[in-house]
Parts: structure tokens; sequence; C-alpha cells
């Protein structure tokens, strides 16, 4: 799983972390040719869509709902509709489009949706520069807007798969919806990208909610296995998922965690993204929530999973405030290890290894060049869902995050 957590590169590929740097935003590459890419999923090494995650751009998102896709959004807002879009003045027809988010973050098209662009869902192979969709984060409960994209930066840095990021103004039906952070949706474009051998088993962690108000978790448990949703690959009704859950239950406890689980968990890979996740401070992720996560099985890995981190805004948050602790993790895959004196040691070595690379990412300059890049923009959002002073305030929260980070990782590992 990548080469180590000594690469400040971009997942497996081992690219540059953002499809684009700080000091090259101003000078992208040409577009390709031809614009509207209608063919097979693009080769690990096809680099068409790296322009569009410039971390610094700002694109232009044009949705046009038809009145029956919009009164079909008020009814069902995660069944796709029917839209027009155009991105950057490149028209792309029949497209589909949804809402997204739940608890916290979902809002409807009267407010500041979350959304879900499908290139392909109604033109067969259809896709935007190689990319099967857009996902757009509308930032309701992150004022700065800049908590995910230095978040996944995190994650990359670490050399581990996770989505890439930029920005989008977007307007429905004329309408501003105001600014968007745009995430690289985890798909099968983005598994040719990041992995040797795309045809695992992608599964998704998120939690379901039910109508009732109520919600289940999902984990690595024989209760909760069995409900990870397939995203991607071929459907073997969870089996792998539940022999993990089934090995995790004999090895909690057993002084051999490591040693139990080999055949299923990348340690290494799984050390690193507990040490991502604890770093951004991500109180709604895998480690403290059971949340926000997808899980991979590597074919070039001998099946053995990752966790891929996915929906980062409620990021760079004191988990004490939330009744929650980095010593008392809630996921089976890290209470079980940091139960286990071994795999504990090596999640202690992972932090001091990690600690040295996130500080090598000039983190404190990268939050500098993305608030200059779209502090205006984040101002004039007619739709935010904060005071114009409190975008400032919270991106300085996200500055002193970056700068202090490090030091209270390392002392509660004690290094």
């Amino acid at each position: 799983t990548g080469d180590g957590g000594e690469s400040d590169g971009g997942g497996r590929d081992g690219g540059a972390p953002d499809g684009g740097s700080a000091d090259t935003a101003d000078t992208a590459p040409p577009l390709p040719d031809p614009l509207v890419v209608v063919e097979e999923v693009p080769a690990q090494d096809d680099d068409i869509d790296g322009w569009f995650f410039d971390p610094l751009a700002i694109h232009e998102v044009e949705i046009t709902l038809p009145e029956a896709s919009w009164e079909a959004l008020g009814t069902d807002p995660y069944d796709y509709v029917l839209a027009q879009v155009e991105v950057d003045e490149q028209p792309m027809p029949d497209v589909g489009v949804r809402l997204r988010g739940k608890i916290g973050s979902f809002r409807t098209l009267d407010g500041k949706p979350k959304l879900r662009v499908d290139f392909n869902r109604f033109v067969e192979d259809q896709r935007f520069y190689g990319l099967e969709s857009l996902t757009l984060n509308n930032a309701v409960v992150d004022c700065s807007y800049l908590k995910e994209p230095v978040s996944y930066r995190v994650f990359r840095g670490l050399g581990l798969p996770a989505p890439r990021t930029s920005f989008a103004h977007v307007t429905i039906n004329g309408m501003d919806y105001g600014l968007y952070v745009v995430i690289e949706t985890p798909d099968d474009r983005f598994l040719s990208r990041v992995y040797d051998d795309p045809g695992g088993n992608l599964y998704d962690g998120k939690y379901i909610y039910y109508d009732d108000g109520s919600y289940k978790l999902l984990d690595f448990t024989p209760g909760a296995a069995p409900y990870m949703e397939l995203e991607e690959g071929t459907d073997v009704d969870n089996a792998d998922v539940i022999a993990v859950a089934d090995a995790v239950r004999w090895a909690t406890g057993s002084g051999v965690f490591e040693e139990a689980l080999d055949s299923w968990v990348d340690f290494d890979a799984l050390h690193r993204h507990l040490v991502a996740e604890q770093w951004v401070g991500h109180i709604d992720g895998y480690a403290l929530n059971t949340n926000n996560y997808r899980v991979y099985f590597d074919p070039a890995d001998e099946g053995r999973l990752d966790l891929i981190p996915y929906d980062l805004d409620y990021s760079m948050l004191e988990a004490s405030t939330w009744g929650m602790s980095w010593s008392s993790p809630r996921g089976v895959l890290a209470s079980g290890c940091w139960s286990d004196p071994t795999c504990a040691g090596h999640q202690r070595d992972a932090v001091a290894d990690g600690l040295e690379v996130i500080d090598r990412l000039a983190l404190p300059d990268f939050v500098a060049d993305l608030d200059a890049a779209t502090l205006d923009a984040a101002r004039e959002d007619p739709r935010r869902e904060c005071s114009f002073l409190m975008v400032t305030w919270y991106r300085d929260y996200v500055a002193d995050w970056v700068e202090t980070r490090s030091d209270l990782v390392a002392a509660h590992w004690g290094l």
C-alpha cells in the first residue's frame, strides 16, 4: 500500500498531492482535446483531469434543472434527475444530479444543498475529462471552506489513497448558490488513478439513515458489515467485509491483533490513515465515529483492505468537545489495535514518522494560498450560513490548527 509514509506524493501513483501546486496554479497547462471524453475509463497514468483538481482553482458550474427535475428533488432528493450542466462554459447534456448529505449537512434546493453530478447517468460512457462524476460540498458546517482541502492534502501527503479537491462557483437555474468545495468522487476513475489494480471491491462505510430519524453506524462487526453498500466491483453479498468482521472479533484481545488480521488488513496503510484522522481532527471519521470512509479490497495487495477518507467537513474539531477521545476510539480496527501492545507500538511509530512527513507539507503556506484564492468568493457567497466576519475567524482558526496540531498529537503519544 503506497511506499510507506516518507513520500508527499498523491497516493499509489506517487504523483503530486494536488494535481497541481500553489506555485504553478496561475500557469495551468492548456486543456486537452477532446473537451468531453466519451470512452472507457482512462488508464492510471492518463492525467487528463489533473487540471481540474488544481487546489486553488474556482470553476464555474452552471446547472439547469427542468421544472419536473426540480420538483422531483423536492420529493426524493437522493434520486438522480435529468439536468443540463456547463463546467467552465463546456456543455454537458443530459447528466444526472441529486442532493447529498444527511444529518448535519443536508440542505434542500431552497438552501445550499450538497450535490452530486453524474455525467453518465443518462448517457452511457459520457465523461468529463475522464471523470464520471463531480461531488460538490456545500461547506455549511465549515465557514472557512478550507478544512477539506487541507485535510485531504494531509492524507495524500502520507501516501494514502484520498480524493483531490478544487472549488466551484455554482448556479442553479440562474440563481447564485455560491462557493462549493469540489471533491474527487471515489469511483472507478478514482480507483484507476490511485491503484495498480482497480478491479477490487469498493464499499461505502457511511451510516444508514432511516425514515424515522434513527441511523445505524457501520463498522467491521457482524451486525454492521452486511450493510456496507458496494460501490464498485463484484457483488459477493459482502462476504469479504463479513469475513473481516469475523476475523476482527477473534483477533481483538488475542495479543496478536496484527498477525491475526495480516491477510485482511494493510496495517502500514491503516496506521498512516489513523495518523491522518487524528492530525486533522476528524471527529466524524472511522476511528472516532465509524463514519465517512470507504473500504477498498486491493487485488494487487493480496486482497487486503484500505480505508479511504470521504466527507471531511467535520475535521479540525477537538474530540473532547464532542464527548470523544483519541484514547478510546470507536472503530474496531483502531480500538483493537490500540489495545494491543504490539499494534499500539507500531501506531506510535507511525505517528512519529507521519508527523515528520506532515511538517514537510508546508501546510501554513498552503492555507495562506487557499485563503488568497478563495476569500472573496467565500465572503460573497449569498447562501453561506455564517456571518461575513466569521469567514475570516474560521480561516484564522484553520491557520492556527496547522501550526499547532503536530505538537498536540506528539504529546498525546508521548513523543
